[in-house]
């Protein structure tokens, strides 16, 4: 800001631009940060936490990320692939980052972080071999990111014992969500908050939460004038009859009290009331209004005007697929950058199990087990291990069946299918007797 660049010695401005007036906008970004909207209201990433509709959704994306499972898998050279149980990353990944941090806790935070100020960041940590010991959270606020010429992130994090610098991109996790070269230097990517980009959206639902509140505060009763035909001797006369108003019938301790007035005054209501500025449909529709600022269907914070039966499920569906899927990918390829060297990344990948969050009713779910198992690519083992149950004993669920009236795509007519002839056809074969023909006439 100009203000601070003049007092604190930085690049000098033309005549026009030193002697203007600072704005009342301008001067309470520089001290305090955020946004003043055209409500009046001052927006700031910690207000913004407050509206229901943000909470909500970023509470559904950072724990539909943090409870599913997240697997490092090693590539093998037939195409296929296997847990990589046996590299130090798996279990760190899998179970606890570090010994007192959960897996679902460390994730759900960092997620909530990179949906609340646009990146989250986590520390690795890593032993003598190089290989990751532990991982922990950053606060949002204690990382410094600068870019090189190249874009070659370094970071600088502040601890109680003072800075950490020039950390480079092995030891801190750099997660953006909705990554952009906008606020990044010499083409650095970083990311951008939601709460950042949509700051009159989100001053307008704030705006909406206080009127309630106060409509509330004030015992559910619009604003009032008092009225009367004569002029009141003097203001401290106005001043002490308004403010024994204001003690005696405001706030919600003070509901359906007996209003008395004295010189003839009559209360006249003056302010539109909720049904007259529909603040019910306000707070509704700006609630929505927050699930398509981070793309979540309505109905998973709670609001199911427009859900049934027939299209839940596939909005369901459109979630994972979508918003979530995007975030998984931004969260599975920071953690591969930081915790994966460039050798180990041609070997081993990480990825989200997100079959969980597709989930269909019981119904539907044993359809498709059935249509798996008749046609042959599932075998009783795989379908109860997606219901979460053990597989059976001494082998019974290995099994694969195959349909009896499906032939291999190479062998098309029945002649190409070699069958061994059975011998014991010829005597099987019952042909009638002349004395079988007298008796019961020739077949035509």
């Amino acid at each position: 800001m100009k203000l601070w660049s003049s007092l604190l010695g930085g690049p000098s401005a033309s005549d026009q631009e030193r002697y203007r007036d600072v704005t009342e906008e301008e001067f309470l970004n520089g001290i305090f940060g955020g946004f003043v909207s055209a409500t009046g209201l001052r927006i700031t990433t910690g207000d913004a936490l407050t509206v229901p509709g943000i909470s909500a959704c970023i509470q559904v994306l950072s724990e539909d990320l943090a409870k599913v499972p997240l697997i490092l898998y090693r590539k093998m050279s037939n195409g296929t692939r296997i847990k990589a149980e046996s590299h130090p990353l798996y279990a760190r990944l899998k179970e606890s980052p570090a010994p007192w941090l959960s897996s679902f806790a460390w994730r759900r935070a960092l997620v909530a972080n990179a949906l609340s100020y646009g990146k989250g960041h986590s520390r690795v940590w890593r032993n003598e071999r190089g290989s990751v010991e532990r991982i922990t959270l950053l606060k949002h606020g204690q990382t410094t990111t600068r870019w090189a010429d190249d874009t070659e992130p370094f970071f600088d994090i502040q601890g109680k014992n003072g800075y950490e610098r020039d950390l480079s991109w092995q030891d801190v996790i750099h997660a953006p969500y909705r990554g952009s070269t906008a606020n990044g230097m010499w083409g650095g990517v970083d990311g951008i908050s939601p709460i950042d980009q949509h700051p009159e959206t989100i001053a307008l639902a704030l705006a909406a939460e206080r009127f309630a509140a106060r409509f509330f505060a004030n015992g559910a009763r619009p604003s009032i004038a008092l009225e009367m035909d004569k002029k009141l001797p003097n203001d401290a006369v106005a001043k002490r009859i308004r403010t024994g108003i204001e003690r005696a019938y405001s706030g919600l301790d003070n509901s359906f009290k007996v209003a008395i007035l004295e010189l003839g005054m009559k209360l006249k209501e003056f302010s539109t009331n909720p049904q007259d500025s529909q603040l019910n449909e306000t707070r509704k529709e700006q609630a929505v209004q927050c699930c398509t600022m981070y793309g979540v269907p309505p109905h998973k914070i709670g609001i199911l005007d427009r859900a049934t039966n027939n299209n839940i499920e596939h909005q369901g569906i459109d979630y994972v697929t979508g918003p979530v899927s995007s975030l998984a990918e931004a969260i599975q390829s920071a953690l591969e950058i930081a915790c994966l060297s460039v050798d180990e990344r041609e070997e081993y990948y990480i990825e989200f199990n997100l079959d969980g969050l597709m989930r269909g009713d019981i119904h539907s779910r044993y359809r498709a087990y059935a249509i798996g198992r008749q046609w042959g690519w599932l075998n009783a083992d795989d379908i109860r291990g997606r219901e979460n149950m053990d597989d059976l004993p001494d082998g019974q669920g290995k099994t694969y069946l195959t349909p009896m009236n499906m032939t291999p795509a190479d062998k098309n007519t029945a002649d190409d299918i070699d069958e061994p002839e059975d011998p014991s056809r010829k005597s099987m074969i019952v042909r009638p007797t002349p004395k079988d023909i007298s008796r019961f006439g020739a077949i035509n």
